[in-house]
């Protein structure tokens, strides 16, 4: 006799895992827990509303209203308070961003001049250079920021190089890593961002239930999301960091 799992609650059926009953089909399963929704992992969420969300202090940013997971951001201000006791001065110019936020950004360079005569594939590729499509943002999640300077070329010498450096020393140390590394060993996907820094703690938690729960009929709603199959962006892109 088999019984179907949408007639019990969910704690009735892992009493019958645990007891091993024969009262299970093998053609029925229990659906795996995400810690996360759904709409957290593609950011559709407003952080500014979320209870897992805390606003960045005005005065470690260039501009106001940005928020972090509220671990994420207590962790970025003990590594704050150590950067300011070595005389080096960070600011986060981009924070968590929503499905909305990226979108915004996607289509407006969607529409770029250049991209005329291009095919869809063509344009995206182009776009994914250094921009996520929307869904597919690490922003998206809360745990990753963008500091002092959105080019590479700042954190090779001077202030931005002291900045690097301490980053790869004190970041390691609290759990901050460049995730979008050169590609010497065979990153695949955005070329490097020294000023990405992602909270590993709590985004390699958010990755693996991303791989788990999201596919690519999910990433949809914006120009060019025909293409996200071919280029097969979850490999790519979204798994697409330094090990």
């Amino acid at each position: 006799m088999t019984f179907k799992l949408a007639q019990y609650p969910r704690v009735f059926l892992v009493m019958l895992c645990l007891f091993d009953a024969p009262l299970l089909s093998l053609q029925d399963s229990v659906e795996p827990l995400s810690t996360y929704s759904k709409e957290e992992l593609l950011g559709q969420i407003n952080p500014a509303s979320h209870p897992a969300f805390s606003e960045i202090p005005n005065h470690l940013c260039n501009s106001s209203g940005l928020y972090l997971r509220t671990e994420v951001l207590d962790a970025f201000l003990d590594l704050e308070k150590n950067a300011r006791d070595e005389g080096i001065r960070l600011k986060v110019i981009s924070a968590t961003r929503s499905f909305k936020h990226q979108k915004r950004i996607w289509d407006r360079k969607w529409q770029r001049t250049k991209y005329m005569g291009w095919s869809e594939i063509e344009k995206a590729k182009d776009i994914l250079t250094y921009s996520s499509m929307p869904g597919t943002s690490r922003h998206h999640w809360g745990t990753d920021i963008d500091l002092n300077s959105l080019e590479n070329e700042y954190f090779l010498s001077g202030e931005g190089l002291k900045v690097f450096e301490f980053l790869e020393r004190c970041g390691n140390e609290i759990g901050f890593s460049q995730v979008y590394t050169d590609k010497i060993n065979g990153r695949t996907g955005y070329e490097e961002e020294k000023w990405h820094w992602s909270y590993i703690p709590v985004s390699s938690v958010i990755l693996e239930e991303y791989n788990k729960f999201i596919r690519n009929d999910d990433i949809s709603g914006f120009n060019g999301s025909n293409s996200v199959d071919s280029i097969k962006i979850i490999p790519y892109y979204v798994n697409g960091i330094a090990k």
